[in-house]
Formats: C-alpha cells, sequence, structure tokens
C-alpha cells in the first residue's frame, strides 16, 4: 500500500538522495567539485525548511512500508525568486560547495511548477512516478494555480513518456544546466 502525503522536516535525510540523483543527472558545473556527502547534507538542510516542504514550495513523498520511495517537489511560478534564492543561500553557505546552487526562469504565469519528481531506482517500475502525478492535481489545485508544468529533459525519453500518459503536452524548450528541456502542461480543472 502506497500513501501520498505532504513532507514533514523528519524526512529529508530520505528525501536528499532522490533529489540528489536528479541535480547528479543535470551536470551542473557547480556541483563538479561537490561530494555526494556534502551535496546530501545540503539537501537534507534544505528539505528540512518549512518554506520548502508546504510554504513556498511543496514536497510530496511516496511512501511503502515506511520507506519514501518518491518524492515530488514545486512550487507557484510566482514564489520561484523565493524558492530559489532559498536554494541559492542554503547551498551557498555549504560545506563543500565553491559557489552557490541556482536555478531560475523555468516557470511561466499561473503554473504550479514540478520541479523534482524522483523515484527510488528500487521502487522504479512499480507505479510511484504515476500515483505522485495523479495526486498532485488534488494536492495542489486550492494555491491557485490553473495548470502545472514540468520541464524533462530532452535525453530522457522514458519520462517524457510517463508525462505525455499523465495528459502532458509540450508548450516550448529550453535550457537547463547544459541539457534542452521540453517544457510540458497541463490544465488543472
Amino acid at each position: 500500500m502506497m500513501e501520498i502525503r505532504t513532507a514533514q522536516p523528519q524526512d529529508s535525510a530520505q528525501i536528499a538522495p532522490l533529489i540528489a540523483m536528479i541535480y547528479r543527472d543535470m551536470e551542473m558545473p557547480v556541483l563538479k567539485n561537490v561530494s555526494e556527502a556534502d551535496l546530501l547534507a545540503m539537501l537534507t538542510e534544505l528539505y528540512q525548511r518549512p518554506a520548502n516542504l508546504d510554504g513556498l514550495a511543496q514536497t510530496f513523498v511516496a511512501v511503502m512500508d515506511h520507506k519514501i520511495v518518491g518524492v515530488a517537489f514545486g512550487h507557484l511560478a510566482k514564489n520561484e525568486v523565493a524558492v530559489n534564492d532559498l536554494l541559492r543561500t542554503t547551498s551557498g553557505h555549504h560545506a563543500g560547495f565553491e559557489a552557490p546552487l541556482e536555478l531560475g526562469g523555468e516557470t511561466r504565469p499561473n503554473e504550479w511548477y514540478l520541479s523534482m519528481l524522483a523515484v527510488d531506482p528500487q521502487a522504479q517500475g512499480h507505479g510511484v512516478g504515476s500515483a505522485l502525478l495523479e495526486a498532485l492535481p488534488g494536492l495542489v489545485g486550492q494555491l491557485g494555480a490553473t495548470k502545472l508544468s514540468l520541464n524533462v529533459d530532452d535525453g530522457n525519453p522514458r519520462a517524457a513518456k510517463l508525462y505525455h500518459r499523465h495528459g502532458f503536452v509540450p508548450d516550448g524548450q529550453l535550457m537547463i544546466g547544459t541539457h534542452p528541456y521540453q517544457h510540458l502542461v497541463k490544465p488543472l480543472s
């Protein structure tokens, strides 16, 4: 049985390795010399902050047998600058980071932007990503956005297929780090 719920500060140590997989896949130059231990420590701190869990941003987890097997992290477009400032300041003062980790320019007005969706490799293929995607409209619908959005790496056709199956349609291209991404949207009813 899988439960989808809002993340709590005590979940941060289980969330961090899932989010770290995404940052490593993005091949961001600022992370080139950051050790895995330093990245995990920074992400654990970041995902203990209430503003990052159910404030400026929202973090949802999929739990099976008392273990977090998936995470969905996102925010309203209007909160993008503040959410990215939290990432920049948290990483900027953390051991092992020569420069802060920065993101931005990934959302459009009236969107709830799914910034990160990750599933534990041992749980992949068991419907965890689909369960999170199916739950999102109900979890974020009351926040005032008219659509969900996300960006999928052009080099990840498996993820693109999942998003298309869940009703996301292409709405432009952009570069994040060194990779081209497709911007996908899904109306919230």
